[in-house]
């Protein structure tokens, strides 16, 4: 059975109102980014390959901090991993903070959904400062796999189709001891997207800033970043016919860091 370990390459800031749709976009929070190395078979693997280096403390606009090869071979060694011994790689989605650096995992298959590259090379208009064909590129020559829908990547982990933030978003169902685990890449970005708050409340963000959360009637609040959203909706629904919700990991959250699931 294998475990899921969140590490945290980076640290970005971005609008309350990319995280929450209807968020405040006047209010910035601070999350991490992670890769994610799934452990316990003799294949090793890795989902997501982190953010390029903050130039000018910038990651294509926002602010943050650490990333590049530096923050993903650092990541990779608390776990005595490198990208080099990885055999597989699987991309949730092609935005920036998902798909750098992986060129350097030189020696791992790469799986990304077909829709997903499709819409990479030519994005919605609202997409194109997050997609960054500098990334998409070098995959053209590595040992690039676009695969459609669900798929069994390996014994006991299969990529999920999400569509709704990205055209061709997939999450990662992982079977555990505990019971089967999905990697939701960003399809939701904290746990506030699928459990929202029915009373407003305070929220800690990984800088120690204060956000306030609104409250929400609805049972999914959907990321302020999306292509379309009745397709986002479905995919929260399909995402609970793979897992429980309290078994969903979501892509940025800070509570998430330093922990092993299960």
């Amino acid at each position: 059975m294998y475990r899921i370990m969140p590490l945290k390459v980076a640290e970005i800031s971005v609008p309350l109102g990319a995280v929450l749709m209807m968020g405040d976009m006047r209010v910035m929070t601070t999350g991490p980014v992670y890769v994610w190395v799934i452990d316990g078979e003799d294949e090793k693997i890795v989902v997501d390959s982190g953010v390029e280096e903050a130039k000018n403390g910038l990651f294509h606009g926002f602010p943050g901090k650490g990333g590049g090869e530096k923050g993903l071979r650092e990541a990779l060694e608390s776990v005595n991993l490198k990208p080099e011994d990885v055999d597989k790689l699987i991309i949730t989605h092609l935005h920036f903070d998902h798909a750098a650096n992986a060129k350097l995992f030189t020696n791992a298959r790469i799986y990304v959904q077909r829709r997903e590259w499709e819409s990479a090379l030519n994005p919605p208009l609202h997409y194109r400062e997050i997609y960054d064909a500098s990334m998409l590129h070098p995959l053209e020559e590595m040992d690039l796999c676009l695969i459609e829908g669900d798929v069994e990547i390996a014994d006991g982990v299969r990529t999920v189709l999400l569509p709704g933030h990205t055209k061709g978003l997939q999450g990662v169902a992982v079977e555990t001891e505990r019971g089967k685990y999905l990697i939701a890449g960003d399809h939701f970005y904290t746990y506030l997207n699928f459990f929202p708050p029915k009373h407003p409340i305070q929220m800690t963000d990984i800088a120690g800033n204060t956000v306030e959360i609104p409250a929400s009637s609805i049972p999914f609040l959907p990321p302020g970043l999306h292509v379309d959203l009745t397709e986002w909706y479905e995919s929260c629904f399909k995402a609970l016919s793979y897992v429980k919700r309290q078994n969903i990991l979501p892509g940025h959250d800070p509570s998430l860091e330093g922990r092993i699931f299960p």
